[in-house]
């Protein structure tokens, strides 16, 4: 993903330069209201993404009013300026798991609008952290409010990205979509063995299921 997305490696076919495009041209801000009474609160987990606090916490620890709230359609991406572990500079994720959703006021939302670009491109790009250096630069240091990046809108959307042309996005997307889906498969296994595991040991562990030695052994 490193070497793709910054252009370090290339594809075949693909020679035309990088350039460097102003996030402003590339995306537009979302600021829609939740007038539509949409309950689905949104929170953004580093595993999960864009994830429903009633399905991520089992409970909503949102306000009672969210009118406020900004409304998000699918594609839609949110940036939450609460860093953690793996996210020094706040972490980026597009809604995908639901049709629509609120967040809160503090998230940056934005949703892409140059025509032709690749969406999935730009959310390998920012998962990836490339843009981490963009939102470094405009970050006033030192300045945190309770766990929050001091990052205005502004100042965020002034920003520039470093891509290529529509075409070799797609293709940057295709190789690491399929690289992704099967990271998922062997997650998938990986799970399915460890429950299989811990199915066996409650059995062998309780008596349940005996171990029958051979013949050789038992004499």
């Amino acid at each position: 993903m490193q070497q793709l997305l910054s252009g370090h490696r290339r594809l075949p076919d693909f020679s035309e330069p990088w350039e460097w495009a102003d996030f402003a041209d590339i995306f537009g801000r979302v600021r829609t209201k939740n007038a539509e009474g949409n309950t689905n609160v949104l929170t953004i987990s580093a595993q999960h993404g864009l994830i429903s606090q009633v399905e991520y916490f089992n409970k909503s620890v949102a306000s009672d009013d969210v009118r406020g709230y900004t409304l998000l359609q699918r594609g839609d991406f949110a940036y939450n300026k609460s860093y953690s572990d793996g996210y020094p500079m706040g972490a980026i994720k597009p809604l995908d798991r639901y049709d629509s959703g609120i967040v809160s006021s503090l998230y940056i939302c934005f949703r892409l609008t140059r025509r032709g670009f690749d969406h999935d491109f730009f959310r390998h790009y920012f998962e990836a952290g490339l843009f981490n250096r963009e939102i470094a630069a405009i970050a006033q240091e030192g300045a945190r409010n309770h766990g929050l990046l001091n990052v205005s809108v502004v100042e965020f959307f002034e920003t520039s990205l470093h891509i290529p042309q529509p075409g070799e996005q797609a293709a940057i997307a295709k190789v690491i979509n399929a690289a992704e889906a099967e990271e998922q498969a062997y997650q998938a296994q990986l799970t399915a063995l460890r429950q299989e595991k811990a199915a066996l040991m409650q059995q062998l562990l309780t008596g349940k299921r005996r171990v029958k030695l051979p013949e050789s052994e038992v004499a």
